[in-house]
């Protein structure tokens, strides 16, 4: 070959080089490219709802609880907690109704528990989750929110095994069998987009903790604000119902510990949305009464509110105002899923990023239900103001920022403008309870009679 021929080869294989070498940087491009759009097109999130029966705000830790509750402040660590969440009544069918409906009591006009949210009008989160692909299960505790009150509506599978007796029958289970039999269900649904309901109704009464989770004698137990109610011995005794309901916390936030170790055994964890709240507080001796749905005081209607999972900060802490009406429109715009127009609760997801100063909602509303001989009791919490009343009649005000027991009132007021307008005439006719022999035995059993 001659001079002329090698330099032409030199140059050719040259020229192969450079190409090969673009090539290469090329691909290495397009893996780098590939991976990093791998790694943003995650599936969508999963969800989980959790509302624990009974769970006053203040008994859980990271609301400055008196026991630890290490997996609800797991969550609350990892996500976003709010202060000054409330339920619209301190009565379970109905505050859970509200919650799956986004709809204030007066407009779903369920006000008692064995009342049917059967209704198809009414909107349903379920349901609407379900028509979006979501493969949904419900894992409930209590009879108040069996299937049999509608509460099935939108649920592939709902599971409801009673083995607790009250009165000689069984009308609720305890945490342990509910989780299993939600972990079981998750893991066979782990390949589906799902949405799980666990309940839990543990802390209501009868205030008995499983072994291992009774709290010692020697914890104290202020009882500052408080007065022994009626059904009570004396102070000794509601001290130990106090650290028996403590004791029933602590158990119920064991099961939710298990629940999310199942999920991080299964690598759902992260990829899945877990909402926790309650429907009720509970009186514990506060303005004298011990279970709930009388009043209208904080110690009923505050209600713990964390949510955590993709696309919310995490260890976040907000404080305004929000309902568990608002968890309809909040958690369907969390998961990209369109609300139904008509609710009345408001999407809180921009206050919980961060991207608005406060929560759209300015107060909350609610009322209790009808009970013979008392008039109907309505409250609003426009922070740092509270009012409890007659819708048409007068109340009392507080200001809970200096009365945070709302033991003085302020003044005698009439109902605020905000409320007025949100009880319109076009509110639902209360639905009528009509009662079998076996659900007077259960309202009975559960103290709801």
């Amino acid at each position: 070959m001659g001079r002329r021929g090698r330099d032409r080869h030199q140059i050719r294989e040259r020229g192969v080089k450079r190409a090969v070498c673009r090539i290469g940087v090329l691909t290495l491009l397009w893996c780098a490219v590939s991976m990093v759009l791998q790694g943003c097109s995650q599936p969508p999130p999963n969800l989980i709802l959790i509302s624990v029966d009974t769970l006053r705000a203040d008994h859980v830790g990271a609301y400055g609880g008196p026991v630890p509750t290490p997996a609800m402040d797991l969550l609350a660590s990892e996500g976003v907690l709010i202060e000054g969440a409330c339920t619209p009544t301190p009565s379970t069918g109905p505050a859970h109704a509200s919650m799956m409906s986004g709809l204030y009591v007066w407009n779903h006009g369920i006000l008692l528990n064995a009342v049917s949210i059967e209704d198809p009008q009414l909107p349903n989160l379920a349901e609407v989750l379900q028509g979006a692909g979501f493969k949904n299960g419900a894992f409930v505790s209590s009879f108040n929110v069996d299937s049999r009150w509608g509460f099935g509506r939108g649920f592939e599978h709902f599971h409801f095994e009673p083995t607790r007796q009250m009165k000689q029958k069984a009308f609720w289970s305890r945490g342990e069998p509910t989780t299993t039999a939600a972990l079981d269900w998750i893991r066979s649904n782990s390949n589906e987009r799902f949405f799980a309901w666990l309940h839990y109704f543990d802390p209501h009464m009868p205030y008995d903790p499983p072994a291992g989770f009774e709290r010692p004698e020697s914890e104290v137990v202020s009882l500052e604000g408080k007065d022994v109610p009626p059904n009570v011995k004396n102070i000794q005794q509601l001290q130990r119902m106090i650290r028996a309901y403590r004791g029933e916390v602590a158990y119920t936030d064991a099961q939710i510990g298990r629940l999310i170790e199942g999920l991080q055994s299964l690598e759902l964890f992260d990829r899945t949305i877990v909402v926790l709240t309650s429907d009720h507080g509970e009186g514990l001796g506060d303005h004298g009464h011990l279970g709930h749905g009388w009043n209208l005081h904080d110690e009923l209607v505050a209600v713990p509110m964390i949510l955590r999972g993709p696309g919310l900060p995490g260890g976040r802490r907000v404080r305004g105002a929000a309902q568990l009406e608002d968890l309809m429109p909040t958690i369907l715009s969390l998961v990209d899923v369109e609300s139904p127009g008509g609710l009345d609760g408001v999407d809180l997801l921009h206050w919980l990023r961060g991207e608005a100063a406060g929560s759209p909602r300015k107060a909350v509303f609610g009322r209790r239900a009808d009970f013979p001989g008392v008039p109907a009791l309505f409250f609003e919490r426009r922070w740092p103001r509270k009012w409890i009343g007659e819708i048409s009649g007068g109340g009392r005000a507080y200001h809970l920022g200096r009365d945070a027991g709302e033991l003085d009132a302020l003044e005698v007021a009439a109902a605020p403008d905000d409320l007025l307008r949100s009880v319109t005439d076009a509110a639902a006719e209360p639905k009528q309870r009509v009662l079998d022999e076996e659900t007077r035995k259960a309202l009975e059993a559960l103290g709801y009679l």
